[in-house]
């Protein structure tokens, strides 16, 4: 029988461990081809779901190569559009979890639903990422974390099932090894609260970070002090408008325009 991590970690909605596989690495322009998720609740009933979706673009080849699913796969399969209504009944007011999601599932799950009208809203502290914990204790991979807390070989892994069922288990052995306050403690301090989809820029203490670049850990002020042109190419380079607008605004509101 499958541990409850809502319970084991006393939660007060339900927490919900979710993969996507998908046709690239950017969380704005890429689609997901599988989606495979756990939702454990307060209630003690656990729930699950694995299903392919047809990304209505080519998949590349790279990507087949990662995890082994290719255009004929998804060919027949329902777009995200046709489930987003489904999907996004199950996983509103949740916490999310799985393996690095913070800087990659979580924003392109959430450019989907906007594609689908739908405003899928999640805070930093609803975020259990399994990757966070692991490598602030044991840095490794999620294989290697596999088997170092579950001591297991993850022979399923870049399967949307698979990598599910292992992070479910490497959590539940983590809340069992450091507690539910020091993994919770561990997530107030190391995750970014990210003002835009791609994770250029976070929030703290009131003021907007640069999160990439020369200008990592500065703040958008000085930057826009010391090198002012930086922030005007960056408007004119290929990021999203989602990241744009952060920078427009703060001119806007600067009155640097």
């Amino acid at each position: 029988m499958k541990e409850n991590i809502a319970l084991s970690l006393g939660l007060d909605r339900p927490i919900i461990v979710f993969d996507l596989e998908t046709t690239g690495l950017s969380v704005v322009k890429d689609r997901i081809v599988e989606f495979g998720y756990l939702k454990h609740s307060p209630d003690g009933t656990i729930s699950s779901e694995t299903l392919l979706l047809n990304p209505e673009c080519p998949i590349p080849p790279a990507s087949t190569a990662v995890h082994g699913i290719s255009d004929a796969d998804v060919a027949q399969s329902p777009t995200f559009q046709k489930e987003a209504a489904r999907l996004f009944e199950i996983f509103k007011d949740s916490y999310y979890s799985g393996f690095n999601i913070a800087r990659y599932d979580l924003p392109l799950l959430k450019q989907e639903f906007s594609r689908a009208g739908f405003d899928f809203q999640f805070r930093p502290n609803d975020i259990i990422d399994a990757k966070v914990i692991y490598h602030a204790m044991e840095p490794r991979t999620l294989s290697a974390a596999y088997k170092h807390y579950c001591g297991k070989e993850h022979a399923e892994a870049h399967d949307a099932a698979g990598d599910v069922a292992a992070t479910a288990e490497i959590i539940a052995e983590q809340i069992k090894r450091y507690g539910k306050e020091e993994i919770k403690r561990l997530h107030e301090e190391t995750i970014l609260d990210f003002v835009d989809l791609e994770g250029k820029f976070y929030r703290q203490d009131g003021k907007i970070y640069f999160a990439f670049s020369k200008f990592k850990d500065r703040t958008i002020d000085s930057v826009a002090e010391s090198d002012p042109t930086f922030l005007r190419w960056l408007l004119q380079a290929d990021f999203s408008e989602d990241t744009k607008n952060v920078v427009r605004t703060f001119l806007k509101n600067s009155n640097l325009n």
